[in-house]
């Protein structure tokens, strides 16, 4: 006899709507579905009441149990013919009358509708244990929060060492038990969090430094009867709103190279060498130069896009506006996330909102 909670099920639920259509036959609160297999000889019988599921192939002879299908030990072309039948019974009621089921806690659930109610989100398993899921944005595929099943005993160790570090104590009751099983897991939700917010939002006690993640630019949340959903709704929002593509751009440029200085200051409009990948009509472009000037120089605006020109996709400027020295400077960049500039890249909202 099989436990299928523990040999398929542990991420997943029974869709009981679905049992009857499959070929459940319903007795009371008990489902039964028999399959014969290996030319008649046995059957595959699964039981599924609310309390268990259960598998089992009887020899149709006699009604008794063949055990051997449960044997890892067990060999023979026999023994292998029927394990192989009988699996693929098993994978047929997984993928048919079961779905992914993962994350428990009523907060974990609420969480999910919520996403898929305003977002119009799903959760995405990228691992095989099915333990981590995320939520993407779907205009550009970027995360914007990660629902995983971790130990408690490496989420409390990992915490009480940064709460050291911080010079903080919480009277969170995980972060007060003594001892931990390798068994006990708990789930928590990771965000995206503004590096400025960060340090006013986390307070040890409902929001904690990001688990796995960057700490600086990542929240979590534990999910459970604690957690206070209207809170964690308003930084889910604003997790989401930091994939939000923003319709601006920053593009570097070398002046030892090229001088941009001179090229621009000298013209209203002018041709920029390769624009980037997404960037479309009206959208708006900072050209950062680098040293000696490590700031950001020229507001744009794009006015023509794909012109062959210098290379297979070129981009037409109208100059908006010269910043003033040291007006956003590269530490302004760095501050708000956007220190990678070797390459044009598109600006979060956030950020674009902040360069007036």
């Amino acid at each position: 006899m099989r436990d299928l909670y523990k040999a398929y099920l542990k991420s997943r639920s029974i869709d009981e709507a679905k049992l009857t259509k499959f070929g459940f036959k319903k007795n009371k609160d008990k489902y039964t579905y028999i399959k014969d297999i290996k030319d008649g000889e046995f059957k595959v019988v699964i039981e599924v009441d609310k309390k268990k599921a259960i598998s089992k192939v009887l020899d149709n002879f006699d009604e008794s149990e063949y055990a051997l299908v449960d044997v890892e030990e067990s060999s023979g072309q026999f023994v292998g013919s029927i394990k192989e039948e009988y699996e693929e019974v098993l994978e047929k009621f997984v993928e048919k009358c079961t779905y992914l089921d993962t994350f428990k806690s009523p907060s974990a659930k609420k969480i999910i509708s919520y996403v898929k109610e305003k977002f119009d989100g799903e959760l995405e398993f990228l691992w095989d244990d099915y333990d981590g899921a995320v939520f993407r944005n779907q205009d550009n595929k970027k995360w914007y929060g990660v629902i995983m099943k971790v130990r408690e005993k490496s989420f409390v160790t990992s915490t009480l060492k940064r709460m050291k570090i911080d010079g903080v104590i919480s009277d969170h009751p995980l972060l007060n038990i003594k001892d931990f099983s390798d068994d006990d897991y708990i789930e928590v939700l990771d965000l995206h969090i503004d590096k400025e917010k960060s340090k006013e939002v986390i307070d040890y006690q409902n929001v904690f430094p990001g688990y796995h993640m960057n700490k600086e630019s990542w929240i979590t949340i534990i999910l459970d009867k604690n957690t206070k959903l209207k809170d964690t709704y308003r930084l889910l929002d604003d997790s989401y709103q930091m994939t939000v593509k923003s319709g601006a751009f920053i593009i570097p440029s070398n002046i030892n190279v090229f001088d941009v200085v001179s090229y621009v200051d000298n013209n209203k409009t002018f041709v920029w060498h390769k624009q980037p990948k997404e960037a479309k009509v009206g959208d708006l472009v900072y050209i950062y130069v680098g040293a000696p000037y490590s700031q950001i120089l020229y507001k744009c605006e794009i006015i023509k896009t794909n012109l062959k020109i210098y290379s297979a996709r070129d981009m037409e400027l109208k100059l908006i506006k010269k910043y003033k020295n040291n007006e956003y400077p590269y530490s302004f960049l760095k501050e708000h996330g956007c220190s990678f500039i070797r390459a044009p890249r598109s600006i979060p909202e956030r950020v674009a909102k902040l360069l007036k």
